[in-house]
């Protein structure tokens, strides 16, 4: 079946991601998960926590735009584009707490072990940040 020309841009859109089991509860909101899944270990550093509690401060500040002033002002094609962007965002830090927590986990939680997994985990999470931020303030 054709998409008119005006829903084209619908097929350049990435491909959804399926959210893995572990972060589709207890709320409905993956990314919430993913923060409730990361704080409920024993894993991270305050530095982390932090960059936590900044990505879910950006989620919701950019769930509200969306929610009001972002569905007045943008195209249909601009909100799914925002969705997009905020299921990219939990994927790569979910994506990055999994490498992070495997590796910590065969180190048997050692101090200082996974060193590389957790600067990546470090580096999505303020990225992400970042990019939501920066999607609001266009």
């Amino acid at each position: 079946m054709s998409v008119s020309d005006d829903w084209a841009w619908l097929e350049e859109m990435p491909e959804e991601w399926p959210t893995p089991a572990e972060i589709t509860g207890p709320t409905a909101v993956p990314a919430t998960n993913l923060v409730l899944l990361m704080l409920s270990s024993e894993m991270l550093g305050n530095d982390l926590v932090e960059l936590i509690g900044e990505f879910i401060a950006e989620d919701a500040r950019f769930n509200s735009w969306i929610g009001a002033a972002g569905k007045r002002e943008l195209s249909m094609r601009q909100v799914a584009e925002c969705s997009a962007l905020l299921r990219e965002c939990t994927k790569s830090i979910y994506e990055a707490w999994c490498d992070f927590s495997q590796a910590h986990e065969r180190a048997q939680r050692a101090a200082g072990s996974a060193l590389p997994e957790r600067r990546a985990l470090f580096d999505n999470l303020k990225s992400a940040s970042e990019e939501l931020r920066n999607a609001r303030m266009k």
